[in-house]
């Protein structure tokens, strides 16, 4: 049996708001296969939120013979996965599993009574499809069955185990001495070669830091800068592409761009619900140029701030600082375009010259040409890139970090750093993290003004307050940023996302859903001032539900959810989550966390893995995490003011007269100094 053109897998990460919209989808691909026997080899693997559905291994190869498989009924798996109907699709293992049957184990019937097994070709297409956030390892393809994500780190790790060559397998697993078991899994040949497509139906994953995470491991990369619909890529139209005859042995850059193309203009029918798309296909036989010419640039940005008395020092704080403003820009505005970001750069160098003149503008014709070559390079790299509706509308293809605060760039310095591109710098100090640290730590940053006793009264006036610790000094925080003081982005500090810190979603934190958080619904909480309150479920509360309970001074009031329930005066009201509810005296008002929701106003978008909100104007976006994971990560920052601070500081406009100054606020005062 010769092999056909393409094998493309699915990986749908669904076990989250988006199952649903993957069971559309699904039925799209479904469809694909009746074009015709010339159709791609098709496999999906789903994985949805519904307990009485397992996790599904589908075969839609075969025109009028769809193939659905449960996942836990798959026998001799290639690594051993614990027996579940509902399985946890961010388990490395997971992938891995599903690729070795779509290529080593499905049967395929020639329909001469001959069974081979596994459907391989000449190339390969792998598209993951869930919730993820570009490099952040927060909620990506989401599991919430399991309440597990998947890292970057073992993302690479899994596509790099697919793509190995035999040779390369044998060679690691004798450098590992893998036992007998372990040597016979490891070695098991997948794809055996680089794929050719690398698609992301999620969100936010083209950035220059993502492709390069990859760009050893794909020959093209297709992805969006910017928020994906939850609906997904219209896969009908896309995959349908390849059946038709006269796209039949296009070579792989030119079936990437017709990916881009028949997205971009499905989705024009939906611009008048004000929603928003982009795409681009990546060559990654050309990304390295772009990198380096990327690494000019920032080593050039970093020169240009090396002497803060410098009067280009002083315009470039203001050329950034309007670049940076009038960006595009994704993911809450923390990455910018990189195609718009020189551009705008480049034009805002010239005008500073033409203004000021001089020889030491020498530096910002160095600028612009750097710029330049990143754009040069850039559009070398894109296959192609689109966009529809107004909200994308400056999208060149590719994005990069670009934070606007020092918490902002903590709360992901350890993730930032891990990558493939921030190690791989040929000069770290130079590089774009480089940069990045230079310019929020210093340049941009406000510093803190520490209190002074001697100014006059009258004046502005600062001084040490809060409690006064009784240790030794060499304990005691400083104020000028010694190891002692642990203040954010100094070592030591418990910042969101260093480890030790404790917000949402790291591992210690005490936030509502995790282990030891004290908030409504977990034992021992006690909420609103009330020692020993009783929650709603917990035994003896008097709460909505519960036997006995007396809401709104009702005697025996039937409780949203309870059979006979009138809440707010209407006869049969409908409570928030169940269908058809009427809140607020809309008639099928959907309420924020529901499918369908509005919020802010936005028709669509469904962040941090609540089915149905909508932000930012996009439909049903695959932003990650679950139960608002996304928005809490970002809502606990300083997105935006780049000001140091600390607890301890108090003042007035103006300084006290010197017999009002407390006794006590002038010994913490010098107590502080001291130490």
């Amino acid at each position: 049996m010769s092999l056909r053109e393409w094998t493309i897998m699915i990986y749908m990460a669904g076990d989250n708001n988006l199952a649903v919209d993957m069971a559309y989808a699904l039925e799209q691909i479904k469809g694909i296969a009746e074009a015709g026997a010339e159709s791609p080899n098709l496999f999906v693997y789903y994985d949805g939120n519904s307990p009485s559905i397992p996790t599904l291994y589908c075969d839609f190869s075969e025109p009028g013979k769809a193939r659905y498989v449960r996942s836990y009924k798959v026998p001799e798996k290639l690594y051993p996965v614990t027996t579940k109907e509902n399985e946890n699709a961010a388990d490395p293992r997971a992938i891995k599993n599903f690729v070795h049957w779509c290529v080593n184990q499905v049967e395929v019937d020639n329909n001469k009574g001959e069974i081979s097994y596994g459907r391989r070709a000449q190339k390969y297409a792998l598209i993951f499809s869930g919730h993820s956030l570009g490099f952040q390892d927060i909620g990506l393809f989401k599991d919430e069955t399991s309440g597990k994500s998947m890292t970057m780190k073992d993302f690479y790790e899994v596509l790099r185990r697919l793509t190995m060559c035999q040779d390369e397998l044998n060679q690691e697993a004798y450098e590992n001495k893998d036992d007998e078991d372990l040597r016979e899994s490891n070695t098991k040949l997948l794809l055996g070669q680089p794929l050719d497509i690398l698609g992301f139906d999620s969100c936010v994953m083209g950035m220059l830091e993502v492709g390069y995470q990859f760009g050893s491991l794909t020959k093209t990369m297709i992805a969006s800068e910017g928020s994906v619909p939850s609906a997904g890529w219209t896969y009908a139209k896309i995959l349908g592409c390849l059946a038709r005859e006269q796209n039949r042995n296009l070579d792989t850059p030119s079936v990437a761009e017709l990916f881009v193309k028949e997205f971009i203009r499905s989705q024009d029918s939906y611009t008048v619900g004000g929603v928003s798309v982009d795409m681009a296909a990546w060559d990654f036989y050309k990304f390295g140029d772009l990198i380096s010419a990327f690494d000019e640039l920032s080593e050039v940005l970093i020169k240009s701030f090396k002497d803060p008395a410098n009067r280009i020092y002083r315009q470039m704080q203001r050329v950034i600082l309007h670049v940076h403003w009038r960006c595009q820009t994704y993911m809450y505005d923390q990455n910018v375009d990189l195609g718009d970001f020189c551009e705008l750069l480049d034009q805002e160098c010239a005008s500073v010259m033409e203004e000021i003149g001089g020889k030491d503008v020498k530096i910002l014709h160095e600028i612009q040409q750097a710029c330049r070559n990143v754009r040069d390079q850039l559009r070398q790299a894109v296959i192609l890139s689109g966009f529809s509706g107004g909200s994308y509308q400056y999208s060149n293809g590719i994005s990069v970090f670009f934070p606007w605060s020092r918490e902002g760039y903590e709360v992901s310095r350890k993730n930032y750093r891990s990558l493939w591109f921030a190690k791989d710098a040929k000069k770290k100090s130079l590089s774009w993290t480089g940069f990045l640290e230079k310019y929020l730590y210093e340049v941009s940053l406000r510093k803190l003004v520490l209190p002074d006793e001697d100014v006059p009264a009258g004046s502005r006036y600062r001084y040490y307050s809060g409690v006064k610790f009784h240790e030794d000094v060499d304990s005691r925080m400083s104020g000028n940023g010694s190891a002692a003081m642990k203040i954010a982005g100094q070592e030591g500090s418990k910042i969101a996302g260093q480890e030790g810190s404790k917000i949402a979603g790291q591992e210690g934190s005490k936030i509502a859903g995790q282990e030891g958080s004290k908030i409504a619904g977990q034992e021992g909480s006690k909420i609103a001032g009330q020692e020993g309150s009783k929650i709603a479920g917990q035994e003896g509360s008097k709460i909505a539900g519960q036997e006995g309970s007396k809401i709104a001074g009702q005697e025996g009031s039937k409780i949203a959810g309870q059979e006979g329930s009138k809440i707010a005066g209407q006869e049969g009201s409908k409570i928030a989550g169940q269908e058809g509810s009427k809140i607020a005296g809309q008639e099928g008002s959907k309420i924020a966390g529901q499918e369908g929701s509005k919020i802010a106003g936005q028709e669509g978008s469904k962040i941090a893995g609540q089915e149905g909100s909508k932000i930012a104007g996009q439909e049903g976006s695959k932003l990650a995490g679950a139960g608002g994971g996304s928005s809490a990560f970002f809502n606990s920052l300083k997105l935006f003011k780049n000001i140091e601070s600390r607890w301890d500081i108090s003042g007035f406009t103006k300084k006290p007269a010197e017999a009002d100054v407390a006794d006590d606020q002038v010994e913490s005062s010098k107590s502080h100094a001291a130490s």
